[in-house]
């Protein structure tokens, strides 16, 4: 292999090492917004369940 290969495998290899970084940098940035929109989920679910609670008692005044 000869000297000019060597470098031009060492190049590409820095060039994948930099690609590698940048795309772990999005998956942490991903992992991040994930976890916001988890707690926001949850948020949301506890307000449908008030709703539910809520539209129940107004269904069983109606019926009265």
């Amino acid at each position: 292999m000869s000297e000019s290969t060597v470098i031009a495998n060492q190049k590409q290899i820095l060039s994948n090492q930099k690609t590698i970084i940048a795309n772990q940098k999005q998956i942490k940035s991903n992992q991040d917004t994930i976890k916001k929109n988890q707690g926001t989920i949850l948020k949301n679910q506890g307000s449908l369940d008030t709703i539910l609670k809520n539209q129940k008692q107004i269904l069983a005044l109606l019926q009265k």
